[in-house]
C-alpha cells in the first residue's frame, strides 16, 4: 500500500508545475532560477518563500514550511496528502490509471467530485429556469442587474411546484444523482408526505470555491409579498464552509493579483453591482461577517483591501472587529463607508464618484482609534481604562516598531495622554511570545564555517549528483564543514528513480535547519555550474584544503608502507605529485 501511495504521488507530481499550481494561491516574482512572494502560511512583510521549479520544491526561510507541490496543497487546503493529489487530478484533469491507484481512492474520491458535479448540475438548472420566467428577469433588470452580469454570475431562479421538481429529478437521474443526494446536503427537505427547497422562489447565485468549483448557493426573494428571510444560503458541510469562501473571488482573482487590490463587499448584489461598474477585483462575504480565514485568503494575492461597508451601527462594528484581527494578516485594511441610506449599486446608479471614496478611505486601524476614544472625556475612569486596554491589546501585536510609534501618537493626540505613558504601558503590556526559532540565528554557526566556494561546490553536487563518482569531488567531500557534509550522505542514501524525483526524496530526508541551509546554497547560486567553472571550483577548494591535503597523504603513504604495498604507496605519490603540479602551474600554492 505504501509503494502504491508513492507511486501515486510521482505520478502526479511528474504531471503538474508546482509553480503553475502556487501562483494560484501566491503572488511570485520571478529571482534568477527561483521565484519569490510572500508566504501564504505566516504573516510577513518581506518576502522569505521561494518556488524552485528546477527542483520541484517551496520553501520559507521565514517559517521553515517546504516540500513538493503535494507538502502544499497538504498545508494551504488543510488536507491530507491523499486528498491534496485528488484535489490536483481533478483541478488539471488527469485521468489516474489503476494501476496506481486502490479502490478505495477512488471510493473517498467520489464524495467531493459528486458534491462539486451535484451543485453544478443544480446551478445549470437554475439557470435554464430564469430564462422561462420573465417576472424574475425584469426584477433583476430593475435591480440593476445587465444581461451580461447574469449570464457571467451565472444567476439562476428555483422555481416551486411538482411540475418543475420533477424537471429537476429527470436533470439528476441523467447524470447519475438521486434525490436522496439533494437531502443529504441539504439543497431539498422532506415534508409531509412530499419534498421541497426552500431555495424555492428565490433567485439563485451559484457560490464557486476559489478554484471555480461549484459548492453552494444564496437564494434572494423577489416577490414583494414573501415574508421569509431576505436571504437564504447552503447548509455548511465538509465542502462548503462560509467563512472561508469569497463570492466572486474566482473571477476576481487575476485582477486583484494584477493590481494588488481588492475591495470586499457584504453581499452577493453588492458584487455584481462593482463589477459591472467596472470594480472588477470585487469579491463579498456570503452574509457572514469578514473572518480571518477570509483575510488571508485576499492576503495571498493582494497588498490592499478596500473594505466597503454601509455607514450604520452594524457597518461601524464590522469594522471594529477587523481591526483586531487585521494585525494577523499582512495587508493593508482601508474603511471605505458609503452615504448613508446607500449600498453600493444604489452609490454607483446613481453617478456617485467612487474613486473619490477610494481616495478617502481611511487605515482602519486609525478608524479603530478614533471609533474606540469618540467621547473619551465623558466617559468614566473604568470605561477610559477598559478603551485603553482595548487599544493596546491590538496595537501590542504590530510588528512594525514604527507603525506602533505612529499610531500610539495619535492615540496620544485622541486621548490627550503624553505618548510616554502610552509607549511605557504598552511596553508593560506586552507579553512574551513564543517564537520560531530565527533563520539567521539557527544557521548562522552553520554558515560562518562555510565559504563561497563550498556553496558553489555543494551547489553544483545538488544539480548533479553524479559528480560523486569523481575521485577529486569525493576527496574534497572530506574536507567541507560537518553540516553539508551530513547533507551530502543525505543525498547519497537516496536511491534515485528521476533526477526530479531523487531529489524531493533527498529534500523530505532533511531536517528544517537543513533545508534552510540548501535553499541558502541554491538561491545564492543562480547559475548551474558548466565543467570549466566547475574544474576551477575544485582547484580552489584544493588550494583551501592543501595542507590538510598534504597531511592525508603522509598518513595513507604510512599506512601502505605498513601494508608493505609498494605499488599502493607510488599511486598515491603519482597522485599527489600530479595534483601539485597542477595547482603550481595555476599560482595556487
Amino acid at each position: 500500500m505504501h509503494n502504491q501511495t508513492s507511486n501515486l504521488f510521482n505520478f502526479i507530481k511528474q504531471r503538474v508545475s508546482i509553480l503553475q499550481v502556487i501562483n494560484e494561491y501566491v503572488v511570485l516574482k520571478k529571482a534568477g532560477y527561483y521565484w519569490k512572494g510572500c508566504c501564504p502560511f505566516h504573516d510577513e512583510k518581506t518576502a522569505s518563500f521561494t518556488v524552485s521549479p528546477h527542483k520541484e520544491i517551496f520553501y520559507c526561510f521565514g517559517c521553515h514550511a517546504g516540500g513538493d507541490v503535494i507538502s502544499f496543497i497538504t498545508k494551504v487546503e488543510n488536507c491530507q496528502p491523499i486528498d491534496a493529489v485528488k484535489q490536483l487530478a481533478d483541478r488539471y484533469n488527469i485521468n489516474l490509471p489503476e494501476t496506481v491507484i486502490s479502490p478505495e481512492f477512488y471510493e473517498k474520491a467520489d464524495d467531493k467530485k459528486r458534491y462539486f458535479q451535484l451543485c453544478q448540475i443544480v446551478s445549470q438548472w437554475t439557470e435554464k429556469q430564469l430564462e422561462k420566467y420573465p417576472s424574475v428577469i425584469s426584477y433583476l433588470e430593475k435591480r440593476g442587474f445587465t444581461q451580461e452580469s447574469i449570464k457571467a454570475f451565472q444567476v439562476g431562479y428555483f422555481p416551486s411546484g411538482a411540475k418543475n421538481f420533477k424537471t429537476l429529478t429527470q436533470e439528476l437521474t441523467e447524470n447519475n444523482f438521486l434525490i436522496k443526494d439533494l437531502l443529504d446536503v441539504h439543497l431539498i427537505e422532506e415534508g409531509k408526505g412530499t419534498f421541497y427547497s426552500p431555495f424555492e422562489d428565490r433567485v439563485i447565485f451559484p457560490i464557486k470555491d476559489h478554484l471555480g468549483r461549484f459548492c453552494g448557493f444564496g437564494g434572494r426573494i423577489f416577490k414583494p409579498d414573501d415574508q421569509r428571510s431576505k436571504y437564504y444560503n447552503s447548509r455548511e458541510n465538509n465542502y462548503f464552509q462560509k467563512g472561508s469562501i469569497l463570492f466572486g473571488f474566482d473571477k476576481a482573482k487575476k485582477t486583484i493579483q494584477k493590481s494588488g487590490q481588492a475591495f470586499l463587499v457584504e453581499g452577493y448584489t453588492d458584487c455584481i453591482a462593482m463589477v459591472q461598474h467596472g470594480y472588477t477585483n470585487t469579491v463579498a462575504t456570503l452574509g457572514t461577517a469578514c473572518t480571518l480565514e477570509h483575510l488571508k485568503l485576499l492576503a495571498y494575492h493582494a497588498q490592499t483591501v478596500f473594505l466597503v461597508y454601509d455607514a450604520d451601527t452594524a457597518g461601524h462594528n464590522a469594522m471594529l472587529r477587523l481591526a483586531e484581527l487585521c494585525w494577523q494578516v499582512n495587508l493593508d485594511l482601508k474603511t471605505i463607508f458609503l452615504p448613508e441610506g446607500d449600498d453600493p449599486a444604489s452609490f454607483l446608479e446613481s453617478s456617485g464618484d467612487f474613486n473619490q471614496l477610494r481616495e478617502q478611505a481611511q487605515d482602519i486601524l486609525s478608524f479603530f482609534l478614533i471609533n474606540v476614544g469618540k467621547e473619551f472625556s465623558n466617559q468614566s475612569l473604568q470605561e477610559k481604562l477598559t478603551g485603553m486596554r482595548k487599544i493596546l491589546a491590538v496595537l501590542k501585536n504590530l510588528d512594525d516598531p514604527l507603525k506602533q510609534d505612529i499610531l500610539l501618537q495619535k492615540a496620544a493626540a485622541i486621548f490627550d495622554i503624553p505618548f510616554d505613558s502610552l509607549k511605557n504601558e504598552l511596553k508593560r503590556t506586552k507579553t512574551q511570545q513564543t517564537l520560531e526559532p530565527d533563520l539567521k540565528t539557527e544557521i548562522k554557526p552553520a554558515l560562518a564555517e562555510i565559504s563561497a566556494i563550498e556553496k558553489k561546490f555543494i551547489c553544483a553536487i545538488l544539480n548533479n549528483r553524479e559528480l560523486l563518482l569523481k575521485k577529486e569531488v569525493a576527496r574534497l567531500v572530506e574536507y567541507i564543514a560537518p553540516d553539508l557534509q551530513v547533507i551530502i550522505d543525505k543525498l547519497k542514501a537516496i536511491e534515485v528513480i528521476t533526477e526530479k524525483d531523487g531529489f524531493l526524496l533527498f529534500f523530505d530526508s532533511l531536517e528544517y535547519h537543513e533545508k534552510q541551509l540548501v535553499n541558502n546554497i541554491l538561491l545564492s547560486n543562480d547559475d548551474q555550474a558548466d565543467e570549466q567553472e566547475l574544474e576551477s571550483i575544485l582547484l580552489l577548494l584544493e588550494k583551501k584544503y592543501w595542507k590538510k591535503i598534504v597531511g592525508d597523504t603522509k598518513l595513507q603513504i604510512a599506512r601502505a608502507q605498513q601494508e608493505d604495498n609498494a605499488e599502493k604507496v607510488n599511486d598515491i605519490v603519482v597522485s599527489f605529485l600530479t595534483l601539485k603540479k597542477k595547482l603550481l602551474r595555476r599560482g595556487l600554492i
